[in-house]
């Protein structure tokens, strides 16, 4: 057990209960009211639910450290990956891809994205328009990151389904991680034969781009790199490309589920943005800081001096900063329960912070908005058609199924 800090707040939160994953926000003001840094006994592990205060963690890696998350998720991607490193190498290994992830190099991909898009549209559009109430997560929003991540690493794209299901299982180590019942376990157990899964075929891949020195896509531009061959063990470049597709799929897809999610529950707001299309920009950085579908990040206190907000954190304690929440500090954000797309822009954690900010920042906003586009092209009206299922995996939360019908059917 972790050594509690004398009057600090503590609340024990079951972070795998369906029911929590499905509305976690009266639990959320709950710790925010009990304090800067609360400790969850079921975790042992600290939490952080107010923005200010959770940057500094994620921005502070000289005190709070993603190093050891190599230990305790270390089936997640098969081996070491940049995600577990706050050294210069992490830097290093960043900059192989960063160049192509900058929105003005994304810029030309915007044709391709549209073609991913309209290919997964088609189907999906004439289900809804005979009648029927279509999975919107399942048949729309994802597979199109995949597939566009997909080509962007010059795998073939028929394997998107596969990817997806490897890359779904993944994400349930994430969730079991936060969970110590044997649901838990069972989760990390099926999410490392995913893993295992995605390594094994990403293998060859490497091999082929080693093989034939190629520099074009993302797969060879990394094997190829100076940094992978002389920093870099074998399994940790397939590690890295792992964690590429995992991260060019799960989040994504979820804040496109998300939108349709929030877009159904206001329909005023929906065809707002339908009727003036400048509004979509502003309506996914909505979506993202209201509903946050990477809800939580995980760091461990080091250096002997680490506190929070005054709260002296033990060394190689866990911290958990909960971005879910940060998201809808009252001190950032006015009625932050409320979802506004007009809102005054301000940033907000969605998409991380620090040395470790989503790569990938710049193609989901592009991804989105291209999407969003597209379908408000088509359905410009739709309307929830069922309960909505969340699953129990609060880390990367978002609908599991979401079923929808096109209005007035």
């Amino acid at each position: 057990m972790t050594a509690r800090t004398v009057n600090a707040g503590e609340v024990a939160v079951d972070f795998g209960d369906p029911d929590f994953v499905r509305d976690p926000w009266q639990t959320m003001e709950h710790i925010r009211h009990e304090g800067p840094a609360v400790y969850n006994p079921r975790l042992d592990a600290w939490m952080v639910t107010n923005y200010r205060e959770a940057a500094r963690v994620l921005g502070n890696a000289r005190s709070f450290t993603t190093e050891r998350l190599g230990d305790s998720l270390s089936g997640l991607f098969g081996g070491n990956t940049m995600q577990f490193d706050d050294s210069p190498r992490h830097d290093r290994i960043k900059t192989v891809w960063a160049k192509t992830f900058r929105r003005d190099d994304l810029a030309p991909l915007e044709g391709m994205v549209r073609e991913v898009v309209d290919l997964r549209l088609a189907g999906f559009l004439e289900r809804l328009r005979s009648g029927e109430t279509v999975d919107a997560r399942e048949h729309l929003t994802r597979g199109i990151p995949t597939i566009v991540i997909a080509r962007m690493m010059g795998l073939p794209e028929e394997d998107h389904e596969t990817f997806s299901g490897w890359s779904d299982a993944m994400g349930r180590i994430l969730g079991g991680s936060m969970d110590p019942t044997p649901r838990g376990q069972e989760a990390v157990r099926v999410g490392r034969q995913g893993t295992a899964s995605m390594n094994e075929y990403l293998r060859e891949v490497v091999l082929d781009r080693r093989s034939r020195g190629t520099t074009d896509d993302l797969v060879g531009a990394l094997v190829n790199s100076e940094v992978a061959g002389s920093e870099m063990t074998e399994q940790e470049v397939i590690a890295s490309v792992t964690q590429l597709v995992f991260a060019g799929n799960e989040t994504t897809a979820n804040l496109m589920a998300l939108t349709v999610l929030a877009l159904a529950q206001h329909p005023d707001q929906r065809r707002r943005i339908a009727e003036d299309r400048s509004l979509i920009p502003a309506a996914v950085e909505e979506v993202n800081r209201w509903q946050t579908p990477v809800a939580l990040k995980n760091r461990h206190a080091r250096g002997g001096a680490a506190e929070i907000a005054g709260v002296s954190i033990p060394d190689d304690a866990l911290v958990v900063t909960l971005q879910i929440a940060a998201n809808r500090d009252p001190s950032r954000w006015a009625e932050p329960e409320r979802f506004d797309i007009a809102r005054a822009p301000v940033p907000h954690l969605g998409f991380g912070f620090g040395r470790h900010v989503c790569l990938g920042l710049n193609l989901a906003r592009l991804e989105m908005t291209v999407w969003l586009n597209r379908l408000l092209d088509e359905v410009p009206d739709w309307e929830l058609a069922g309960d909505v299922d969340f699953g129990n995996n609060f880390w990367v939360r978002g609908p599991k199924t979401l079923r929808i019908a096109a209005a007035g059917r």
